[in-house]
Formats: structure tokens, C-alpha cells, sequence
């Protein structure tokens, strides 16, 4: 077995009685081994650093030639921090002597009278391990700086217009395709807002739109007509924003105004598809280049808590930062569902077993009645059970805020198996499912149901009702039910509650071989 690695030790100390102390306690410790270099003077002590490079620094407050912090500060390097872990020892334990050294860069700071075999190769090691920690941590927000360079680069070349906006929607950054078509400057965009650009006959239903968006922190999404400073048409756009939120509301959105024209002159049906390619291109583009940063932000805050004292007061801030990463992968997840697009992890299982895994979980509220009827000899299906479980939990949740609260009300979650009929197809679970053997998810509701017209738009992206879930909840529903070859029914009436049922087709029969 080899031996570890010696930790090179420079101590800056002009007493060689307290060096031999500090070598003798480090030599006697049973931790990681040492090597030694020795400076009766600051300037000395930095000279040697630069040509030896330690991995940890001892050092005297009391120099013959300058301040002990003072000579912390002149080893810092050109990116204003010391290039290793420094520790201070002083012979008074002063408490503004301690807030001096930590405020200069040292690692820790330790009186001389408390100097031990014990106590300080612990220090030596716990600055060095700190120092190191803080070297990654510098590595990782370097990193995620240069992903978000690359993340601009990115929304320069994307075909659509892209923006942020602060929390009243006045534009803080725009790619240069939306300074193109709007004619507008970097300057010029704060100042002159969304009015002068949006056609005059869709501006009150684009801010009704918006202030409903922003009193319920949900994705704002609406198609409106533009106006193209090249010759002053206007054309229809897609426009998306996606608020950013703190404990005291939004902050800012991030949206897309994606150019629809062409397609407003085709079918619906047309129209559709062509949201869900665009979606899914920009979905594919950004979950790759987002959940390498969310890797780097999660991974580093997490590293950190365990690293750091759970008293630490940096522990809060780290907590929240892994919070906003969980909830920005969600987000994620929900994009690429409702798209059809990204790598899906297909397995083949019973459904049963999922309905009772997401009905066991905490969330029904005590005065609803949860029902659940489960089928009898039901195939498997293949689909990818994380995006299944998810579809169920968003139907439950749907119908929760259905009947809303303090109300008592019933659910119920029923699965079977089901034959659909070439007829039956188009005109219950629309275009592109095919006839054949499903598995049925049923979530059924006794709450305020809906009327026709809306239950025409509940699968739009983002549409919400004052009881319907916000986001991408159904519109993730039926993506997903689309991308495995099922669909999604919807029955209601207003006062009689609503029904959706969720088609999956039954997974193929695994043909035995022979003497099997």
C-alpha cells in the first residue's frame, strides 16, 4: 500500500521556539504526514510561497517586518484570493484580531495558548480540506458562468424572438432576431414596451392574459400579431414567458415569440402539430444545456451543506438554492412531457401498481372521498412510468381543485381495459390514436365541472380556469398520452363534475419460445 501524500506546511513565524512547537505537534499527530518550510519574516514567507507553493500557511500576527494580516493580503493573487489555506496564530485571542484575519482570507484562526498535538493538525487538515472545498466551489460557479455564456450563444441562434422582462414586463434583454423584427434598440426596448408593437385589436386581451399570468405566477402563453418594423405588417406570433419566482413573487420571465403566421392560415389541426415540433425543438435544445447547469448548481450546494456545519449560516441559502434547481428540473420535465420529445426511460409494468404508489402519497385532502376500482386482468403497458406518475398526479390534482375547499367531495380512480373502434377514435380522443386494446385510467370528480367551451381549451398550453391547474398540468397530460400512441377523454357539464379518462395501449404479448 503506498503512502499519502505529505501536505506542504510553510510557517511564517519569527519565534523558532513556537516553529519547532508547531512542527513537533503536526509531526506527533496521527493524520496525514507534512513537509516543512520555515520564514522568520513576512517578506521572507512570501517569497517562499510563490516558489515552493504550499498547501497550507501558518502565520504570526506579530512580524518583525509588517502585520501578519498585512501579509495576508499581499499573498493574495491577482484574482484577489490566496492561493492556499492560511491559518493565524497570535498569542492574544482577540476577537477583532480573528474577524480581521477570516475578513483577509485566512481559513481559520487559532491563539497560541491553545496550540496542542490535538489541536492543531485538526485546524492544519480542516483548513486545507475548507480551502479545497472552496476551490471546487470556485470551479463550479466558474463553470456555470460559462454555461450561462453559452446559454446566451444559444439564444442568439435560436430561430425564435427571445426576451426577458422584469416583474411589470418591461423588456430587460432581447436576442438580436427580436431587436431585427421590432426595430427596436437594446435602449429603445424598456421605454417603448409591448404597446408599440402589439396590434391595437389584441393589446387588452394580451394584458388581461398577462395580469392573469402574473397574479397567479403561472406561464403566460397567447397568440397575437406583432408589428414588423420592416414593413410594418403585422404577423402572428406564439409568445411564451415563464416567470421566475422568490419568496415575494416574480422577479422576472423568460419568453419566446415564435413566428405562427403561415400556420394561422392552415387548419387547427395543422397548428398543433406544428406547436408541438416547435416546442419540442426548443425543449431538446434547452434540457440539455439547463440540466448541465442544474447538475453543476445541485451538485455544488449540495457538496457544500455536507461539507459545512449544519449550524453554518450559509446552510439556508444553499437549501434555497437546491429548492429553485428542484423546481427548474420539474419545469423541465413538464416541457419535454408536453412536447412528446426527450429521452424517455420505457418500461413495461402493470398500471395498478403505479395508481396505488401515487394514491397512497400524502396530497388528498381529509374531506375528499378518494374511490379507487381497480381492473381485472389488465395488460401491461410500456411507457415511461416517471411521466405516467406524474399524468396521474396531475388528473388528481385537478380534481381536487374541482371541488374545491371545504367542500365535501368524492374521487374516484377506476382502471379496465379498453377496446376502441376505428370510429370511436377521432371523435373521442382525437386524431393520430389508432383502434386497438388500451388500458384506461379513469379520474372522476363530483365538483364544479365545466361548460363546452372550455372544455375545449383545457389541453392548451398554459390555459387556466380559477379551478383547473395552472402550467403545463393537462397540456402535459395529453402530450404524453400522445407520444405512447393513447389519448385523453374529456366529460363534464357544469355542477356535474368532470371525467378524464387516459389511454394507454395494452403492451404486446411476449410470444413464448419453444419448450418454454
Amino acid at each position: 500500500m503506498g503512502s499519502r501524500i505529505a501536505s506542504r506546511i510553510l510557517i511564517i513565524e519569527d519565534n523558532a521556539i513556537d516553529r519547532e512547537v508547531y512542527k513537533r505537534c503536526l509531526w506527533d499527530s496521527t493524520g496525514s504526514p507534512f513537509e516543512f518550510a520555515e520564514a522568520e519574516s513576512a517578506t521572507l514567507g512570501i517569497e517562499m510561497a510563490a516558489k515552493w507553493g504550499p498547501d497550507c500557511a501558518l502565520i504570526d500576527v506579530n512580524l518583525p517586518d509588517m502585520d501578519g494580516i498585512e501579509a495576508l493580503t499581499r499573498l493574495q493573487s491577482e484574482s484577489g484570493s490566496i492561493p492556499f489555506a492560511a491559518v493565524v496564530l497570535t498569542a492574544y485571542s482577540e476577537e477583532a484580531v480573528a474577524v480581521r484575519a477570516m475578513q483577509a482570507g485566512a481559513m481559520d484562526f487559532l491563539p497560541k495558548g491553545n496550540v496542542s498535538v490535538d489541536s492543531l493538525p485538526r485546524v492544519v487538515r480542516n483548513a486545507i480540506e475548507r480551502f479545497r472545498m472552496k476551490e471546487r466551489i470556485e470551479e463550479q460557479r466558474s463553470a456555470l458562468e460559462h454555461g450561462w455564456r453559452r446559454y446566451k450563444v444559444l439564444l442568439e441562434a435560436m430561430p425564435q424572438m427571445v426576451w426577458t422582462a422584469d416583474a411589470s414586463a418591461q423588456v430587460e434583454y432581447a436576442n438580436r432576431r427580436w431587436l431585427d423584427y421590432t426595430g427596436l434598440s437594446p435602449a429603445d426596448a424598456p421605454r417603448m414596451g409591448w404597446d408599440s408593437i402589439v396590434h391595437p385589436h389584441d393589446r387588452e386581451r394580451t394584458w388581461v392574459a398577462w395580469n392573469q399570468a402574473a397574479a397567479s405566477g403561472s406561464i403566460f402563453e397567447i397568440e397575437h400579431r406583432l408589428r414588423r418594423a420592416a414593413d410594418g405588417s403585422y404577423r402572428w406570433h406564439l409568445v411564451r414567458a415563464v416567470p421566475t419566482l422568490d419568496g415575494r413573487g416574480i422577479t422576472e420571465w423568460l419568453g419566446s415569440c415564435t413566428d405562427i403566421d403561415s400556420q394561422k392560415q392552415q387548419g387547427q389541426e395543422e397548428l398543433d402539430k406544428q406547436k408541438l415540433e416547435s416546442l419540442g425543438r426548443m425543449a431538446g435544445g434547452l434540457a440539455h444545456d439547463l440540466n448541465n447547469l442544474l447538475v453543476v448548481i445541485l451538485g455544488g450546494a449540495g457538496h457544500a451543506m455536507e461539507k459545512l456545519p449544519s449550524s453554518h449560516p450559509a446552510q439556508e441559502t444553499l437549501r434555497s438554492v437546491i429548492q429553485a434547481g428542484e423546481g427548474a428540473a420539474e419545469l423541465i420535465r413538464k416541457i419535454v412531457a408536453y412536447a412528446g420529445k426527450g429521452n424517455r426511460r420505457v418500461t413495461r409494468a402493470h398500471v395498478d401498481d403505479l395508481v396505488r404508489e401515487v394514491i397512497e402519497r400524502p396530497g388528498i385532502p381529509k374531506h375528499i372521498r378518494l374511490e379507487v376500482q381497480r381492473g381485472r386482468r389488465l395488460p401491461q403497458v410500456e411507457v415511461d412510468f416517471d411521466l405516467l406518475r406524474q399524468a396521474i398526479t396531475d388528473l388528481l390534482g385537478n380534481a381536487v381543485e374541482a371541488i374545491g375547499e371545504n367542500i365535501a367531495g368524492c374521487i374516484s380512480v377506476r382502471t379496465a381495459v379498453m377496446d376502441l373502434e376505428p370510429e370511436a377514435c377521432p371523435r373521442d380522443f382525437g386524431a393520430g390514436i389508432s383502434p386497438g386494446k388500451f388500458v384506461m385510467v379513469e379520474v372522476k370528480d363530483n365538483g364544479c365541472g365545466m361548460d363546452e367551451e372550455t372544455q375545449k381549451q383545457i389541453f392548451d398550453p398554459f390555459f387556466t380556469t380559477k379551478f383547473l391547474g395552472r402550467g403545463l398540468g393537462l397540456a402535459a397530460v395529453q402530450g404524453f398520452a400522445r407520444s405512447t400512441g393513447g389519448g385523453v377523454q374529456v366529460s363534464s357539464s357544469p355542477g356535474q363534475g368532470a371525467c378524464f379518462r387516459l389511454l394507454l395501449p395494452a403492451a404486446k404479448e411476449r410470444s413464448r419460445s419453444a419448450g418454454s
